[in-house]
């Protein structure tokens, strides 16, 4: 499986890169504990992905950095797409926590103590989660002090089986989680007007319009069960402003919902690239822009896997 090409992996990239996406979820969910000593305003994404390959298909993650009181924190979202809880996430989580450490010793060689790590796992699948979140709780133990086992938690956020007043956040982030949480639901259809008459609430368009398409597109491509006429029906029934109707109607259906969700996809994946080139190297050349811009979305997978491993900019953009 490409991970640029699975739907959810793809859903909770565009979404959760966003800054104000993943702000608004941390400060609707982190322990009021943590939460009171986090500064959201430091916010931001440090690596792409730490997931081993074969299990991509079933997660997704982002690591984010973050000042927590006057020390620098990391914040690691899990994504667990299975329909069921996986038994062993606790030991996913471990091994990429190790993973992330690894990496700042790289980059760090002198450190002489490690960053903390915060772990959250989001899961939206649809049995619900009732396996301990602890890691001794995995461990065999014939009578070991518990001393010698190692131990830690991670906070859960099993978005489908919490009621939706218990969803916390401003609105894109709001819109997200709901979209995920019914996405597998089959009363999705029904849903979806629900979900999508919270673009009212947004008053800059053209986020608007960017996440309408992100949506829509994820719907349409996670479930196989929407077509242009349904997708028009359910905007109709929205009663989303008449603007971003209009231009959505004209932008995706009249060229043909797949085709113009297919063109969305491309642009799609040129925005994410851009957001974590920034994200990783800074303000970007005119030229990283250009050729971003006239590249084709083969390019563009091809410079999104190089993302992961690559130190230098040039590496990622090289032909």
């Amino acid at each position: 499986m490409n991970k640029l090409t699975d739907p959810h992996d793809k859903f909770i990239r565009e979404t959760f890169s966003r800054k104000d996406v993943a702000a608004g979820f941390l400060d609707g969910n982190l322990p009021g504990e943590i939460r009171k000593n986090v500064n959201l305003a430091t916010l931001s994404i440090v690596k792409d992905s730490f997931i081993d390959k074969e299990l991509k298909e079933h997660f997704s993650d982002i690591l984010y950095t973050v000042k927590y009181r006057k020390t620098d924190m990391f914040i690691y979202l899990l994504f667990e797409h299975k329909s069921y809880p996986d038994q062993l996430s606790s030991f996913q989580i471990l091994r990429y926590e190790t993973k992330i450490w690894e990496q700042y010793l790289k980059q760090n060689p002198k450190a002489k103590k490690l960053p903390p790590i915060f772990p959250m796992l989001l899961y939206h699948g649809q049995a619900e989660w009732k396996i301990p979140v602890n890691f001794q709780a995995i461990i065999q133990n014939p009578g070991l002090p518990e001393r010698y086992i190692p131990e830690y938690s991670y906070e859960l956020y099993d978005i489908s089986h919490i009621p939706e007043n218990k969803i916390r956040g401003k609105v894109l982030t709001r819109m997200v989680l709901l979209t995920a949480k019914y996405i597998f639901d089959p009363n999705l259809r029904q849903k979806l007007p629900e979900i999508l008459a919270l673009f009212n609430q947004i008053t800059n368009r053209k986020t608007a319009l960017e996440m309408l398409e992100i949506i829509l597109r994820y719907v349409v491509r996670a479930t196989n069960r929407f077509d242009e006429k349904d997708v028009i029906e359910i905007i109709k029934e929205t009663e989303i402003g008449e603007d971003i109707m209009e231009t959505f109607i004209d932008r995706y259906i009249n060229q043909g919902i797949e085709q113009g969700l297919n063109q969305g996809l491309n642009q799609g994946e040129k925005r994410s690239l851009t957001r974590l080139l920034k994200a990783r190297f800074g303000k970007l050349p005119e030229w990283v822009q250009d050729k971003i811009n006239l590249a084709d979305l083969k390019h563009i997978e091809e410079w999104s896997i190089r993302l992961l491993t690559a130190d230098k900019l040039n590496d990622v953009l090289k032909d």
